[in-house]
């Protein structure tokens, strides 16, 4: 028997079951190895759409990510096996004739019984081998189960990422569009209702992006469905809210105070496990915008004196754009960019400037 065979087989085994384990059933992020695939792939894929600005390129790298990454955790648990295997002439043995396997029919072996089909073609020898075949598959149960139960609802968490940031986008594409619409002349209406709903809609995303780490590579075509743009649209309608409007207009602060926690504790999630903030805080949303609807403002002295405490928050939603592909631009103002407005009645559900998704045909 060759030990150093198996001890090298054992340790790949063994690591790639670690990371399986780390990714699928805990909440503290990816396995080293998966976050060293995802986080090259898409940083490959940033570089290019920089470049080019090809959205669908983005859109298609999460889904490669999540496929290959199942495909390198089966490719190298059945190299593992495979090693081990090949420790000792006498392993693995024809079933009709016990003369040894060569190797790829080792490989055979080795993938039939991770595979748990047990074909029965060649077996195993003596018991210290028996044991090693049960061992195999029961790491290839384990890893079938767990690849399923990951899979399935990564699905799930995509729609729901999705359909939160198209709600936001229906309250307003820009930070200073989410105030103007909901302002009637003497409050903000129904505004904090639409805050205390978000609240634990966007706590349970920080949460999932915890459970499904792949969940931060998947990219939105559509501007009214990216996740990334609403957040920080939000996030700039609330810091109008806390230090731009004057305190007898606001919305409650219990609302307000506690969306931007929980704003917040989104931004610290994703720093922990995908995000560095950006050396340079994006300018300030203008008060004039506000001013032009009747919204009742402080002066743009005080207003820029009390935000000057955001440059670190500022900063991680500027990172958190840029690392989906997109520039602050695409949510600065209302008066630069129409992100939302083909939801409105006034526009055509379907027309030729609608963005396109990843097939050709346009985004509802």
């Amino acid at each position: 028997m060759t030990a150093i065979l198996v001890i090298l087989g054992a340790a790949i085994i063994l690591f790639v079951a670690l990371d399986i384990v780390i990714t699928t059933l805990t909440v503290g992020g990816a396995g080293p190895l998966m976050k060293w695939i995802a986080g090259s792939m898409w940083w490959l894929a940033l570089k290019i759409h920089h470049r080019r600005h090809n959205h669908t390129l983005l859109v298609t790298t999460g889904w490669t990510i999540l496929v290959l990454m199942v495909v390198v955790w089966l490719l190298l648990t059945w190299v593992g096996w495979t090693l081990v295997f090949s420790a000792a002439e006498t392993a693995v043995v024809n079933t009709d004739t016990s003369v040894p396997a060569t190797l790829w029919e080792r490989i055979y072996f080795t993938g039939f019984t991770i595979a748990t089909l047990g074909i029965g073609d060649y077996k195993p020898q003596y018991p210290f081998w028996q044991i090693s075949t049960a061992v195999a598959a029961a790491n290839g149960f384990f890893f079938v189960t767990l690849g399923v139960a990951y899979l399935l609802p990564v699905s799930s968490a995509v729609a729901v990422k999705r359909g939160l940031a198209l709600y936001i986008s229906t309250l307003g594409g820009t930070g200073d569009e989410i105030l103007s619409r909901s302002w009637n002349g003497q409050d903000f209406g129904q505004l904090d209702q639409h805050l205390i709903n978000l609240v634990p809609m966007i706590s349970q995303l920080g949460e999932s992006h915890l459970t499904y780490p792949i969940l931060y590579y998947f990219h939105s075509i559509d501007r009214s469905r990216s996740m990334p743009l609403s957040i920080a649209a939000l996030d700039e309608a609330l810091t109008l809210l806390q230090y731009g409007v004057l305190a007898e207009y606001r919305p409650d602060s219990m609302a307000l105070d506690t969306m931007r926690r929980a704003n917040a504790a989104f931004l610290n999630t994703l720093r922990a496990i995908y995000l560095n903030p950006n050396q340079d805080a994006p300018t300030l949303p203008s008060l004039d915008l506000l001013r032009s609807h009747g919204i009742p403002t402080v002066s743009d002295e005080e207003y820029h004196r009390a935000a000057k405490r955001l440059g670190q928050r500022r900063k991680l939603l500027l990172a958190l754009l840029t690392n989906d592909g997109w520039s602050w631009d695409a949510i600065a103002s209302s008066q630069t960019t129409n992100r939302t407005n083909h939801l409105d009645d006034e526009v055509s559900l379907i027309n030729e400037e609608s963005p396109k998704n990843m097939f050709g045909m346009p985004h509802l």
